[in-house]
C-alpha cells in the first residue's frame, strides 16, 4: 500500500484544488461553440474548425465529444483526472533525477497546484491539453524505463506517444529535446555517445514532423507569425535584445511572480467576503495538512535526505527554456502573463518552474522545519489561489446563464439571420465569437447552418472589423466561423444591453440613442435595434447544460412586460408590474421602469404613470430627462388629446414642448 500512498495524496490534493463546486462550472471560451458545431453541424464541421490550426488535435475531439457529450460536469471531472495523471508522470520522471530525495514528490505537488495557470477550469479544452501533455510525459517515462531496465521494446510506445505530442500541437513541441538531457542523466558511462545513440530515433521523429510542419502544413502560421525570426533578420542585435527581454519578462511571470501570486492581497470588493474566507480557510487547512505529513516523516526518520540544488535546478531551467520554444519564436504576442487569456502560455513552462522551485527549496536543507514550512505554505496558498479562480469561473458561468435565460424570456423566438449586438458583457472567459455558438444552439437547434451571430459593439464597430467604424443601415457583412459563414445585415439586428444587477434590455431605437447610462458605442448603435425581429422565427430552447432556469424575479417580469408591450398588450404589462411589486421586487436600472410608465398611460392610469415617472426622474434629473422626455413624446403621439402629458412635460422641464 505504501507504493500507492503518494499517488493517493496527489489525488486528494487534485480534488481539493480543482473539484470544489465542479457541478457549478460550465463551458467557457471556445468550448460551447465547439460542442455546438459537433452536435449541431456535425463531425465534419468540427474537423474543418481544427484544420487551420491543429488537425490532429481535432481528431481527439472527434473521439471524446460523442463519448462524454455536452455535460460540463463530466468534463470537469475528466480534467481533474488527467491533471492528476500529469503530476504522477512528473513525479516518476523527476525520480530519475534525484531518486533518493524529497525533490520528486515536491516537484509533482508544486506542478499539480501551479498557481500561474488559472484556466484549468476550462475543462473540455484543458482535458485535451493534458491528454497531449500526458502523452509526452508518459513517452519520457517509458523511454527512461527502457534505458534503466534494458527493455528496448518500451521505446516503441514511447516513440508513438512522442509523435502524438509533436503532431497534435505546438505547446510541448520543443520539450521533446529535454529527452536527450534525461538520457544523459540516467545512462552510465560513456554518457555522451550512448545518450546520443538512444536519442537518435526520437530526433528522427522530431525532424520528420518538423519537416512536415515547415514545408507541408500550409496553415502552420495561420494565427501567429515567427516575429522573432523576422526581428533577427531585420536587425540581429536589436532582435536579440528583444528576445532577451521576452525571456526575462516570461521568467519573471511564470517562474517567480506565479509563486508570489497566491500571497498577494485580494480585492474583497471583487472577490467577495465569503469567497475570501473560503479561499483563506482552504489555504490554511492544506498548509497545515501538508506540514503535518512532512513533519511526521521528519520525526519518524522516514524523510529522505536533501538533494543537491544545482543539477535539478539546471534541469528545471532547461525544461523552462525548451517549454517556451514555440513562444520564443513568436515573440511578445505569446508572452505568458498571469491573467486570462495569456496565462495559457504558462502551461508548458510550469514543469520547469516547479522543478526549479523544488530545487531552490534545497537551499534550506540545513533547516528542515523552515524548508517544510515554506513548501507547505506554497502548496496551501496555491490551492487557495485556485479556489479564488474557481469562484471567478463559477460567477462567469452564472452570468452567462442569466444572460441567455433573460434573452430567451425577452425573445422567445428570433427571426433567422439576426445579429445580436451587445455591450461588452461582464464576462472574462468568453468572447463574442464564443458566445455565438450557444446563441445558435438556443435558436437554431438542430437546423443546419449558422443563422445567428452575437457581436460586442465595442469590438465589431472598430475600423476594419465586421461592421466598421461608420456602419450604416442596410449594410451587409459576412462572418466566417470556419465551420459555417454567417451572412448578416445591419438592418436585421437587435441591440441589447446587459449590466447586472440590471436586466437584459433590447434597446429602443427611439429612446436609447439618448440614454446616457449606456456605453457611448452601444448608445450609437441603439438606433439600429429592430425589436420586430423578435417573434415569427425559431423558438428559443436552452440546452440542458443551462438548466435550471434562472429565478423568475424582477427581470423575468420585466422581460415579459417588454414582450407584452411589443405585442400591444398593455394590460398584461400592468399586471406583470403588479406581480413584481407584490414580491417586493423593483428595478435595478431606471430604464426598466419605462415599459410600465407607458403601460399605465395606455391603460388610462395616468396618475400611476406620472408617479412612476417622478420616481424614475429622481435617479438623476440630468441623466434621465432626455430619455423620459422622449418616452412622453411617444406617449403623447400615441394618445393624442391626453392632457396629462403636457403637465408631465412641465415636471420634466422638457424643452420645445
Amino acid at each position: 500500500m505504501r507504493r500507492f500512498s503518494f499517488p493517493l495524496l496527489l489525488l486528494l490534493l487534485a480534488l481539493l484544488t480543482y473539484a470544489p463546486f465542479f457541478w457549478e462550472r460550465g463551458f467557457y471560451w471556445d468550448e460551447a461553440p465547439w460542442t455546438w458545431i459537433y452536435f449541431g453541424l456535425g463531425p465534419a464541421a468540427l474537423t474543418k474548425i481544427f484544420s487551420t490550426s491543429r488537425p490532429f488535435w481535432g481528431l481527439i475531439y472527434q473521439f471524446s465529444l460523442p463519448l462524454i457529450g455536452a455535460r460540463p460536469w463530466a468534463w470537469q471531472l475528466l480534467m481533474i483526472f488527467f491533471r492528476w495523471l500529469s503530476a504522477i508522470f512528473v513525479w516518476q520522471v523527476a525520480r530519475r533525477l534525484t531518486p533518493e530525495s524529497r525533490l520528486p514528490r515536491w516537484t509533482a505537488a508544486l506542478f499539480l497546484v501551479y498557481p500561474g495557470l488559472g484556466q484549468n477550469f476550462i475543462a473540455l479544452m484543458y482535458t485535451h491539453f493534458y491528454i497531449v501533455f500526458d502523452a509526452f510525459l508518459l513517452s519520457l517515462l517509458l523511454s527512461l524505463l527502457a534505458v534503466e531496465q534494458k527493455k528496448l521494446w518500451l521505446h516503441l510506445p514511447a516513440l508513438l506517444l512522442a509523435a502524438v505530442n509533436l503532431l497534435t500541437m505546438e505547446y510541448f513541441y520543443f520539450l521533446e529535446l529535454l529527452r536527450l538531457a534525461l538520457f544523459w542523466r540516467v545512462i552510465e558511462k560513456p554518457k555522451s555517445r550512448r545518450a546520443l545513440r538512444t536519442f537518435l530515433p526520437y530526433f528522427a521523429v522530431f525532424a520528420a514532423v518538423t519537416f512536415w510542419r515547415a514545408f507541408f502544413f500550409t496553415n502552420q502560421n495561420a494565427s501567429y507569425t515567427y516575429q522573432t525570426l523576422e526581428n533577427l533578420k531585420a536587425n540581429f542585435w536589436l532582435g536579440s535584445w528583444t528576445l532577451l527581454t521576452v525571456f526575462a519578462r516570461a521568467f519573471w511571470e511564470s517562474a517567480l511572480h506565479a509563486w508570489l501570486l497566491p500571497f498577494e492581497p485580494v480585492n474583497l470588493a471583487s472577490l467577495g467576503l465569503f469567497t475570501a474566507i473560503g479561499a483563506f480557510s482552504m489555504a490554511l487547512a492544506v498548509t497545515v495538512g501538508v506540514g503535518v505529513v512532512e513533519i511526521k516523516k521528519l520525526k519518524t526518520g522516514k524523510i529522505l535526505p536533501p538533494s543537491p540544488v544545482l543539477p535539478p535546478f539546471a534541469f528545471g531551467l532547461l525544461a523552462w527554456i525548451l517549454g517556451g520554444g514555440a513562444f520564443w519564436l513568436i515573440g511578445e504576442r505569446t508572452l505568458p502573463q498571469l491573467h486570462f487569456s495569456a496565462d495559457r502560455f504558462t502551461l508548458p513552462l510550469m514543469l520547469g518552474a516547479s522543478l526549479m522551485l523544488a530545487a531552490a527549496l534545497g537551499l534550506f536543507a540545513k533547516r528542515p522545519r523552515l524548508q517544510i514550512a515554506l513548501f507547505a505554505l506554497l502548496i496551501g496558498f496555491s490551492v487557495g489561489k485556485q479556489f479564488q479562480t474557481n469562484a471567478a469561473y463559477r460567477r462567469d458561468w452564472e452570468t452567462e446563464r442569466n444572460f441567455f435565460w433573460q434573452l430567451a424570456w425577452r425573445a422567445p423566438a428570433l427571426q433567422p439571420g439576426t445579429t445580436v449586438l451587445t455591450n461588452d458583457l461582464p464576462l472574462t472567459a468568453f468572447s463574442d465569437n464564443s458566445l455565438s455558438g450557444p446563441l445558435n444552439w438556443i435558436y437554431n437547434g438542430a437546423a443546419p447552418g449558422m443563422n445567428y451571430m452575437l457581436y460586442f459593439a465595442s469590438v465589431r464597430t472598430q475600423e476594419g472589423r465586421a461592421l466598421g467604424q461608420n456602419f450604416a443601415p442596410g449594410q451587409s457583412f459576412d462572418q466566417n466561423y470556419l465551420a459555417a459563414t454567417f451572412h448578416g445585415n445591419t438592418s436585421q439586428m437587435i441591440v441589447v444591453n446587459f449590466a447586472p444587477p440590471g436586466c437584459l434590455r433590447v434597446l429602443d431605437p427611439q429612446i436609447d440613442p439618448l440614454n446616457k447610462l449606456l456605453d457611448p458605442v452601444v448608445r450609437d448603435a441603439a438606433a439600429f435595434s429592430n425589436p420586430t425581429l423578435i417573434g415569427g422565427g425559431a423558438t428559443a430552447r436552452l440546452p440542458d447544460f443551462y438548466a435550471p432556469e434562472s429565478p423568475r424575479g424582477w427581470c423575468f417580469f420585466f422581460s415579459q412586460a417588454e414582450l407584452a408591450r411589443q405585442q400591444g398588450d398593455w394590460q398584461q404589462a400592468v399586471n406583470l408590474h403588479q406581480q413584481a411589486l407584490a414580491l417586493n421586487d423593483h428595478a435595478n436600472d431606471p430604464l426598466e421602469n419605462f415599459v410600465f410608465i407607458e403601460a399605465y398611460a395606455h391603460t388610462g392610469q395616468m396618475d400611476k404613470a406620472r408617479a412612476l415617472t417622478r420616481e424614475t426622474y429622481k435617479f438623476s434629473k440630468e441623466i434621465m430627462r432626455p430619455t423620459l422626455c422622449a418616452l412622453w413624446k411617444r406617449i403623447a403621439r400615441d394618445l393624442p388629446g391626453e392632457k396629462m402629458s403636457a403637465q408631465i412635460f412641465q415636471d420634466l422641464v422638457c424643452v420645445d414642448e
